[in-house]
């Protein structure tokens, strides 16, 4: 019994310990809270709206909700549309388009014009409701009737593509420059649209540019990547690589995909600017993680051939096939390929046929060349010369350079003299 005595003694020991440090960590904790919430019956609906946002950029999205819930108490109509939004969008909360939809019409009914703008995107696209575009338009009429630029810019989208009303360019055009008028930077990039690709207007590029300059100086980032390709391409002016990064970075700052794969593709090929793969991998990765296909297939290739990375065939392929799954039809051909090659996939000829025709059928000139390799080797396929050259043909014509070189070498060979038992081949 003597001996049980000090392992007891321990015990309760250890438990007075760990249960004064568990009560004084609790203690803490509630003493944080109490502090909060002092801190929060402090603050300003501003302030507390403003506090939501900060978490909200800080991908806080619980934090987020509390200071929108607390500003919306306070009287903040923009805290409710927010709240709207992180069940919209399931941040913070579980996905929930009726909740959000409730949120939105509370604002709605405080007189929030961008809630309006997004209750008639829902009907628009049907989410979380039953689609219709007749409830889409008087949403975004009620909103025009209130001021709002976005809503104006939203019904000449539906007069523009024909969506739920008869195709009219010149409806589409006049709503558009009235949205633009009011410093809608959706409104003036529409504009910029129809002007460069003549539609409902006459063509002009140099409008078209015009037009872009000012959505992107109203906010519209997406106009500051077409500026990009304007300066890439030498569209309504000069080519100039310099610019075109310029504007591509630009993009990519106010966290636009297409920019930070356009400015990946500038590091990648030395354009404007010297090349640097380990930047073109750093913002090739950004645009990857935020959706951009063409950013993994980009990804896929450097892994796949170690540049400026160490090679990892497996990594190539899982990039590829993260692609794929987005639809992306260069990372098909290439995928194919490595299925037909073994490499970073198990050997699979069936499947690297299938991506590889698949990719051939979208028109990708390197699958048709892939398939002129396996019918004139006969890999994967009965060998079939004819075949081969036709695929190698379509390749060239599309402007595969290797192609035109595979075909001539096919047919030369075809062309070459057949050789007879006891004679050589002239000299």
């Amino acid at each position: 019994m003597k001996k049980v005595i000090p392992v007891v003694v321990s015990i309760c020991l250890c438990l007075a310990v760990f249960g004064t440090a568990a009560l004084g960590e609790t203690e803490t904790a509630e003493k944080t809270v109490a502090t909060e919430l002092t801190a929060a019956a402090e603050k300003t609906a501003e302030e507390l709206l403003q506090a939501g946002d900060d978490a909200y950029e800080a991908k806080d999205y619980g934090k987020a909700l509390e200071y929108y819930e607390q500003a919306a108490e306070k009287g903040s109509t923009e805290a409710v549309r927010h709240i709207g939004s992180l069940y919209a969008g399931g941040e913070g909360v579980e996905q929930n388009y009726e909740k959000a939809l409730e949120y939105w019409q509370k604002a709605v009914d405080l007189g929030d014009c961008l809630a309006i703008l997004n209750i008639g995107n829902m009907y628009r696209k049907g989410y979380g409701v039953e689609q219709s575009t007749e409830k889409a338009l008087e949403y975004y009429h009620k909103g025009a009737e209130m001021g709002d630029a976005e809503c104006l810019s939203a019904i000449g989208s539906m007069y523009f593509y024909g969506d739920g009303v008869e195709q009219d360019y010149a409806k589409a055009l006049e709503y558009w420059q009235k949205a633009a008028e009011m410093g809608s930077g959706s409104g003036y990039y529409s504009l910029g649209f129809m002007y460069g690709a003549g539609l409902g207007v006459e063509k002009s590029l140099e409008r078209a540019k015009e037009y872009y300059l000012l959505a992107a100086d109203h906010g519209d980032v997406m106009a500051w990547t077409v500026l990009g390709n304007m300066s890439l391409y030498g569209e309504a002016g000069e080519q100039d690589y310099g610019k075109a990064l310029e504007y591509y970075l630009k993009a990519a700052d106010a966290g636009d995909i297409n920019g930070l794969y356009d400015v990946g593709m500038m590091y990648n090929y030395g354009y404007g600017t010297e090349k640097d793969i380990g930047k073109a991998t750093e913002y090739y990765q950004k645009a990857a993680e935020q959706g951009n296909s063409y950013a993994m297939s980009a990804l896929g290739y450097l892994y796949q051939e170690g540049e400026g990375v160490e090679q990892d065939m497996e990594k190539a392929a899982a990039y590829y096939q993260q692609a794929v799954d987005l639809g992306n039809v260069y990372a098909m051909s290439s995928l194919g390929a490595l299925y037909a090659e073994g490499k970073g996939v198990a050997q699979d000829w069936g499947k690297a046929l299938e991506y590889v025709q698949k990719a051939a059928d979208l028109g990708v000139a390197e699958a048709y060349t892939y398939l002129g390799d396996f019918y004139s080797a006969g890999t994967g396929v009965e060998q079939d010369r004819e075949k081969a050259a036709e695929y190698y043909r379509k390749a060239a014509e599309l402007g595969d350079e290797k192609a035109a070189e595979k075909l001539k070498s096919l047919t030369e060979e075809e062309q070459a003299p057949e050789e007879k038992p006891g004679e050589s081949q002239p000299t």
